[in-house]
């Protein structure tokens, strides 16, 4: 007689019937049992703004699996509606209620899945956090919920609070409905927690050109509504917004509460302690997806990653290791990938600041260019700011902004640190290459290449926000632009620090910039301004250096005087 593994998955989500499912795979004859506490399992939530906006027309779309589907097919019992209380694990039994009955019993496992998710932020102390019209999105109900509220013809202003990765989405998915939507957020900028200051600004260029209203560094103090109980106003400590739908997008935080009360550990991100084979202390429980912290790749920190591609890998593990296997998890990147209207926004590894936190020496590099051959039509740009070790050249980091596409270009970069590559690798990889697809020399190329010549000291460079920030103080320097007259009238930064020689017209007028001021070149792209740079150098110019990016790349005004 088979001795058949007693496995029970707790959380009906992603990384749960993953488990499960690959666990059936492994073992034809385990009993498996997933509980889950909403009446659906598998749901696409990654697809709920989509849905919101109108991209996604059906509900059933991101409905990927039913509970008839995993008993059918993979003999795995579901059952839903069904919430975990507690888990005995000295005798390996799990408590369960049936919400619609209220009726208690207990589940035998040989191994427990905890696959309990994470729940959306919402501050205790905020006040009108109840009023209709009030969201999070998080799961299809929620969905609902939004779209019976906007089928009324009155709902006009819609507020997004909090700028992440669902408050990016929510915003467009809101503006596709027809709202007028302001976004809310406590910090200075969008995307404060993905992105370098630099990047987000272009963000927030094409989120006020898409008529978003950005309130950014204002707290919610509170939110007011109407005699009826219903969303009217957003409070935030210097303004009052109107509103009539509001969704908060304040973050997550990991449902521990079932684990935490075993006695299982809390790691220090709040998240789940696990091993390398998503154990937790306790060698018949795992655990994985948003409910758990990860290592980092680069930094060997514990991050959270509510990602519901991680999830999916951890529950394919897991499944693995329940039926006897011996799979480990290498950690997370911090890959992140959104479109905000028709900007392309992704970011891997380390920030700048992340870095020097985790005790490296960055050195960057900012590199516009376009997603395929620039005079093959559709071309569209994008601007990757590159991220390495000064010692070593280990790519450390990337972010990527622009209408092209930066998918490709993430997931090289993800594929490079995930081997420890340096920026020689970059500057040497084999990419495809055809007008259609991709320029002769790619933007990771011309990015790994400025960090070379940097490391090797031939380039020298200052920040878009460095040149602002000189500009406002007034400080004396000489910001030589080097491009066409024609290109300096279709735009040019208006300050009178800025001088205009064309790159071709600069030998001939050296003997007008002063030997011993302080030059920053710049053009287009950096490509000449870093050829202007290196030809000062070669007539006896000690001070200068290029602009990063240059014009592409300046997130701030610029002036236009073409007729």
């Amino acid at each position: 007689m088979v001795d058949r593994t007693r496995i029970v998955v707790v959380g009906g989500m992603a990384c749960g019937p993953k488990a499960a499912a690959r666990a059936r795979r492994c073992d034809p004859h385990a009993y498996i049992t997933i509980v889950e506490q909403g009446t659906t399992v598998s749901e696409g939530s990654c697809g709920l703004p989509y849905y919101v906006g109108g991209q996604v027309s059906s509900r059933k779309e991101l409905l990927i699996r039913t509970p008839k589907y995993f008993r059918d097919v993979s003999d795995i019992e579901v059952l839903t509606a069904t919430r975990a209380t507690r888990i005995h694990r000295d005798v390996r039994e799990l408590e369960i209620v049936d919400l619609a009955s209220g009726e208690t019993s207990r589940l035998p496992y040989d191994k427990l899945v905890l696959a309990t998710g994470a729940t959306p932020t919402i501050p205790s102390a905020l006040s009108g956090k109840d009023l209709a019209g009030v969201f999070t999105l998080t799961k299809l109900a929620d969905a609902d919920a939004i779209l019976e509220e906007l089928e009324h013809k009155s709902r006009q202003k819609g507020v997004v609070v909090g700028a992440g990765l669902i408050g990016m989405e929510s915003v467009e998915a809101l503006s596709a409905r027809g709202l007028e939507v302001s976004l809310v957020e406590a910090l200075d900028r969008v995307l404060p927690a993905l992105l370098d200051p630099e990047m987000s600004l272009h963000v927030e260029n094409e989120l006020t050109t898409q008529g978003v209203r950005l309130f950014l560094g204002q707290k919610v103090t509170s939110l007011e509504g109407d005699d009826d109980g219903h969303v009217r106003r957003v409070i935030t400590d210097t303004e009052t917004i109107e509103a009539d739908v509001v969704i908060l997008a304040l973050g997550y935080r990991p449902n521990v509460e079932l684990g935490r009360d075993a006695g299982l550990t809390i790691g220090e991100t709040g998240g789940l302690a696990v091993n390398e084979y998503l154990q937790t202390n306790d060698p018949d429980i795992y655990a994985g997806g948003d409910c758990v912290e990860n290592i980092h790749r680069v930094s060997g920190r514990r991050i959270l990653a509510p990602m519901g591609s991680t999830a999916n890998k951890h529950g394919r593990i897991i499944g693995t290791n329940i039926t006897g296997g011996c799979e480990s998890f290498p950690g997370v990147l911090g890959t992140t990938i959104v479109k905000v209207f028709d900007m392309n926004v992704a970011r891997l590894g380390l920030t700048e600041t992340e870095a020097q936190q985790a005790g490296f020496s960055p050195v960057l590099s900012l590199i516009p260019g376009y997603d395929r051959a620039s005079y093959y039509p559709g071309a569209q740009t994008i601007t990757v700011r590159l991220i390495a070790d000064n010692a070593t050249g280990r790519v450390l980091g990337g972010q990527i902004v622009g209408k092209g596409d930066a998918a490709k270009r993430t997931d090289v970069l993800v594929t490079t640190i995930s081997l420890d590559g340096t920026v020689d690798d970059i500057a040497n990889l084999d990419l495809a290459y055809s007008p259609p697809f991709n320029g002769a020399m790619d933007v990771l190329h011309h990015a790994a290449n400025v960090i070379r010549n940097k490391r090797s000291g031939q380039a020298r460079s200052v920040s878009p926000a460095e040149i602002n920030d000189r500009i406002c103080r007034g400080e004396d320097f000489v910001l030589l632009d080097v491009r066409s007259e024609q290109e300096w009238k279709d735009a040019h930064i208006d300050a009178c620090q800025c001088k205009l020689i064309p790159l071709n017209k600069l030998r001939e007028s050296v003997s007008s910039l002063p030997k011993d001021a302080r030059i920053v070149t710049l053009c287009r792209t950096s490509i000449r301004a870093y050829q202007a740079q290196r030809m000062l150098e070669g007539e006896g110019f000690k001070d200068v250096c290029f602009m990063d990016g240059s014009i592409m790349a300046w997130p701030y005004a610029v002036t236009c005087s073409s007729k």
